[in-house]
This record gives C-alpha cells, structure tokens and sequence, in this order.
C-alpha cells in the first residue's frame, strides 16, 4: 500500500470514526496497514519482560545531555517509529530525551498535497485533511514511552496565535517570500514547503498560490514561536530533526542552530535497513561540501569494488533497496530497447537524465543556469543543431511512481518548448518499464543535473558531465560545468568517444562505497515490512537490542547525537576485522 492510498484509507476512517487502537500482541503480516494505525510499535511487545523496567527507568529524573527529538508530524509511517527507538537508546546512554509533536497547531505542514485545484480549495479552506489521525498517531507511538512528550500548542498562547494569523492573512506574496521572524529567513523555508504542496518548481499559473503561501507563512510563524518558547524553558542541547526541511522542520532547525544546539537531521536512505544521518543541515545539503578527505584515504581492497559492483547492479531493480527507484528492465537487451525507441545506429547517442522538477528545486542550488528546466530546453536546443548526434532523455520514473506525483512534468516542458521536437531527440516518459541503467549503456556519455545516478553510471565507466549541484561534482570523478558557456562547450567535444579513466573510475567506485555503504548507516534494531511507506518494524527483543555495542549502527548514531562524531559507517574496517579473525 502507498501512502496516497493510506491517506485515503485514513480520510475513510477518519469520517467514520472508527478509531482502532493499537493491538497488545505482534502485528499480523497481512493488511496490518488497513485500519491506519498498526504500524505503530508496540512497545510492550518490543520489550517484553523489559517494559515494566524501561517504564521505571523513563520516568526518572536525567542528568544527562538534554535530547529534544521533534517528530512534530506523528502520523510519518516511514520515520515516527525509529524515532521512538532513537528515544529508548539514547535514554540507555544516560540521555535526558524528550519529544515534540504537532497537537494540530499549525494550519499546514509536509501532510499536505495540491494534487489539483478541488483538493487545493478544500486545503485553503480547512487545513491539513488528516490532523486527527496525524495527532493520534504520535501521541500513541510517542505516549507508551513515558518519556517527556510536548506539544506545539502547550508554547504559544492563543493571543499570539491569533496575532501571527492576522499577520499571515494579511501578507503578499513578495512579503512572506522574502519574510525573516526569529532571527532566521523564514521566506525560502515556506516557499520550499509551498513548492512541495503543488509539486512543481515554480508557482507559475497557480491560482491559490497567495492563499496557500500564507497557510505555511503562518504555519511557519507558530511552529517557530511555539519552538523558541520550548527553547527558552528548556535549553535543550541537542536537537534531532527528521528531514530538516520544510515547514515546520526546516524552520525549528534554523532556530536551533541560532540559539547554538547541536543539531542532527535524519531520514531514510536507499538501501534498505539503513539511514542518512548528518550535523547541522538536512543530509541532502550536506553530501554537497563534505569533506573529500572523508572518503579518499579510506582503506580499500578488491572485496570493497566487488561488494559495491553487486550493490550497485541490484539498483537495477532496487534488489537491495527500500525506496525504490527503477524495478522494471533489468534483463533487457540495450540493443532491444534501441530498436523500440528508433534510435539510429550509426549515429553516435548522449544520454541525460533528469530530477524531478520540484524535488531539483528544492534540494539543489542552481549552478551553471538558473534552475532544471533552463537546461533542458537549451540542451534539446543544442542537439537540435547538432544533427550528426541523438540525445535520449529519459525522464525521472518518481515524477509519476512517487505518492507526491509531479504536476511539472520534464516532458511537457520540452513539447511545450519544442513543437515538433527534434528529430533526433528520443523522449523516454517517467512510467516507462524501459530500464534506466540499460538505456544509458547505449550512451557515449550522459548529460545530468543533480541526480544520484550519475554516480552509478561513472562506477560503469560512462562518463558524465553535470550541469546542477549533483553530489559528485568536484570530486574529480564527473565532467562539471559551471556557466552555459561551459557548457556549450563541453557540448561541442561530443563525442568523447571513450570510457571514463581509471583515474576517475578508481575516484568513482569508491565514492560510491562511501555513498551508499558508509554514509547510509545499518540498523540492526529494524527488519522488513513489505510495504513502500512503513518499510520496517522495530525488532521483538528487550532492552538489550538497545544498548551499547548491540548494534554498532545504532552506537554510531547515538555517538552522533551525544557526541557529534561524524556519521560515517566504516564498514570497509569492519569487513577488514572479519577477515582477520
């Protein structure tokens, strides 16, 4: 079951107030998503004899490292439950931990989606759809902890409540954009969170754009001033932020950082069982400047470049994934899928593959043009005048596979543009079952922005030229552009005409290691699910899963949090130790 299809089960149940509680014995394997709340852990389940013991041990008094972990959005099914496990082993470490939810105190967040003008309306109108059964959720997954739980609404009078509404109702578009309140700029979080609710990269054509825009100014404007009111109370030293982007995530970590709170975000990762986690911004900013020394001086061996080769060729069908990408083509022939797009075979190909267009704009600055859609129409400009190449794009599967599904779409930005579009450029739609990987082994090299698969094509010695703020620029593994000059170009040395150089493949591959094997650390405390948006459950097992040296995965994290060691995995030492003994 996705998450569209949850939300609508929970709106069903929500007007038929038929509120199921959570079971006291394990979850069933089957349907266990249907009544909207059985993905919650069970607590009492989990720790068995230990529950009586944890519930002691929660309710006295700390002197350790004050944790504020603000799950704020409880009915999150992908992220809720680790957060209550991150709860229990940091209180295991002599943590001080407590929680902050949204009690339905704001008048939008992340559990919102534009999908067309009728649900936008009843947005506008009356808020979020599904606040009671966000609530409920983490009150019951946040409550059975005994640990300290708050609520937005417990830090804002009703006074200042109504003030900051009055103040977002009456504000334009250009105000609440360029908006700063609390010490922080608030403008580009709400315009991030506005651009999230109508999936696309601009407000282009957006009737209720002004109206939607002030339900996030204010709901910014709450969350910020309930946050720093907690702040004032509590001082709490160390702040733990899923996502850490948005509103209100990205604003209540701005106000952190401001009053000097070490701050972690977190958020699943690819690969299944495993999680991104990262100091003082959103882990997706931070793969962007982190440091190159992190990963090049590693210790490396052969066994390292074969276990990232099989991880990587199972992104082919996301064998070894939780969020999945491609699924479909792995076995098609590259010369097959030539044919059923009308290539020519004696024309040399190029390849480029696009972000989706408001996920693009939100994560990644723009760097050699202004934004995605900029550089798609000057390339398939490009190619039209270059006659001896053909260009294969192929669009972004998530633009249609994702809950969110984009009202953006790469291709009609391009028909739009382009009428007819050339000859030689070779449309590949977002729910099309060809096979990413495999169509780009026709490429002689392959054009991208600022997506995650042009590290895997140059770990298949395909080189690749990035024009957007893509991870692996400057790293000396990608070709990077910094102007449309530049650009122009690189453009104009097509074809290159040969593989990627050791050099940059030996930089490549092991980066790549890094990226999905280090930086996306293992959790042993989680097992599979089987279902796309609540992934895992939380291990039967007592106390013991949860302390120290249970788990290095979960020791890392913890260290992380306390401690502000970095978040790398060293897996390559582990395997090294293995061998060893």
């Amino acid at each position: 079951m996705n998450f569209k299809k949850l939300l609508n089960s929970v709106n069903n149940l929500l007007s038929s107030k038929k509120f199921q509680k959570v079971e006291t014995e394990s979850t069933p394997t089957t349907g266990w998503l249907d009544d909207g709340y059985s993905w919650i852990p069970n607590w009492k389940v989990i720790l068995g004899n230990d529950y009586e013991p944890w519930l002691e041990l929660a309710s006295k008094p700390k002197t350790g490292p004050r944790v504020l972990i603000t799950t704020i959005t409880g009915g999150n099914s992908a992220l809720t439950p680790l957060e209550t496990a991150f709860g229990v082993a940091l209180t295991l470490r002599g943590a001080d931990v407590h929680y902050l939810i949204c009690d339905k105190a704001i008048p939008a967040c992340q559990n919102s989606y534009g999908s067309d003008l009728d649900a936008q309306k009843l947005f506008v109108e009356n808020g979020p759809s599904i606040c009671d059964w966000c609530y409920k959720c983490g009150d019951k997954s946040l409550q059975q902890l005994g640990l300290p739980l708050h609520k937005l609404s417990d830090f804002i009078s009703n006074e200042e409540r109504i003030t900051l509404k009055e103040r977002a109702q009456t504000s334009k578009i250009d105000d609440i954009l360029n908006s700063s309140e609390f010490g922080i700029e608030l403008g580009e979080t709400i315009r991030a969170a506005a651009l999230r609710y109508f999936a696309r990269g601009d407000f282009e054509g957006e009737e209720l754009c002004l109206p939607v825009l002030q339900r996030y100014y204010e709901a910014a404007l709450i969350s910020s001033k309930s946050f720093s009111n907690l702040m004032e109370q509590y001082n709490f030293q160390h702040i733990v932020s899923n996502q850490g982007l948005y509103v209100p995530q990205g604003n209540i970590v701005a106000i952190a950082k401001k009053l000097n709170a070490d701050v972690v975000t977190w958020d699943l990762a690819y690969r299944s069982g495993s999680i991104h986690m990262s100091h003082d911004k959103t882990h997706i900013h931070s793969f962007l400047n982190e440091p190159i020394s992190d990963w090049e001086s590693m210790s490396w061996n052969k066994e390292n470049e074969n276990d990232i080769h099989e991880y990587l060729q199972g992104r082919w069908t996301g064998k070894f994934d939780w969020l999945k990408i491609v699924t479909q083509g792995a076995d098609q022939d590259p010369d097959d899928i030539s044919s059923q797009i009308g290539l020519d075979p004696n024309k040399k190909t190029i390849g480029l593959l696009t972000n989706v267009i408001w996920d693009e704009q939100l994560c990644y600055a723009s760097n050699a043009f202004e934004n995605q859609i900029a550089w798609l129409i000057q390339t398939v400009e490009y190619f039209r005048k270059r006659e001896d190449l053909q260009l294969v794009v192929r669009v972004h599967p998530a633009e249609l596979n994702s809950w969110m599904k984009s009202r953006q779409l790469a291709i009609d930005e391009i028909e739009n543009a382009f009428s007819p579009v050339p000859k030689n450029v070779f449309l590949i739609p977002p729910d099309s079952t060809i096979n990413t990987y495999k169509a780009m082994m026709l490429c002689d090299s392959v054009l991208i922005y600022g997506t995650t698969t042009g590290l895997e094509l140059s770990c298949m010695k395909i080189p690749v030229i990035v024009a957007g703020e893509a991870w692996i620029r400057g790293k000396g593994i990608s070709f990077d552009v910094s102007s449309p000059s530049e650009y122009t170009q690189m453009l104009d040395q097509l074809p290159l005409n040969k593989k990627l150089s050791e050099d940059r493949y030996s930089r490549a591959i092991k980066y790549a290691y890094h990226y999905y094997f280090r930086k996306m650390i293992p959790l042993g405390i989680v097992e599979p699910s089987g279902f796309e948006n609540a992934p895992y459950k939380i291990k039967d097992g007592g106390l013991s899963n949860f302390e120290r040296g249970a788990d290095t995965g979960l020791d890392l994290i913890c260290d992380g949090i306390l401690k502000k060691e970095p978040f790398i995995f060293k897996r390559e030492l582990l395997e090294l130790s293995s061998l060893k003994s």
